[in-house]
């Protein structure tokens, strides 16, 4: 935004990338608390993979981590602890041995039926009061933002 500078600095009140941070921050804290399940806490990031399991069980780790915006020894890190917690198991792809396909174990398919509806919840509560189509164009503008800083990060 182009209020966000003085001729002599920046006005932070007035930066997007400021406000993204401070929405992301306070998303993420609400988040933490509403899947704290009987003091077991699901962070964020096994969160989203649970997503994406939910979406396609049996991806493999590398379609994982691209698909959630994370690195190999992120991904690995995380899998690894939702390994620990019996949420996923990893086993080699029977066609590629060095591959690693990623599923759900029971426990973590049942999850869902009560972890959506409480991020369900959060996400209204966090859009209160605005307008669909506002929405709609904060999504559309923040997916052109990722795309245009996506682009210039090369391979």
């Amino acid at each position: 935004m182009h209020d966000q500078f003085t001729s002599d600095g920046i006005v932070l009140d007035n930066a997007l990338a400021y406000w993204i941070h401070r929405v992301y921050q306070a998303t993420r804290n609400a988040t933490f608390a509403v899947l704290r399940i009987d003091d077991e806490e699901i962070t964020p990031e096994q969160w989203i993979v649970l997503v994406r399991l939910w979406e396609s069980d049996g991806r493999t780790q590398t379609e994982l981590g691209t698909s959630t915006y994370r690195d190999r020894p992120t991904m690995s890190r995380i899998l690894a602890g939702m390994e620990r917690r019996e949420l996923i198991r990893r086993k080699t792809d029977p066609e590629n041995a060095r591959v690693w396909r990623v599923y759900l174990t029971p426990r973590a398919k049942k999850l869902k039926g009560e972890l959506v509806p409480r991020v369900r919840d959060l996400v209204a509560r966090s859009v209160r009061g605005i307008p669909k189509h506002d929405l709609e164009v904060t999504r559309a503008t923040l997916q052109k933002m990722f795309a245009n800083l996506d682009a210039d990060a090369g391979p």
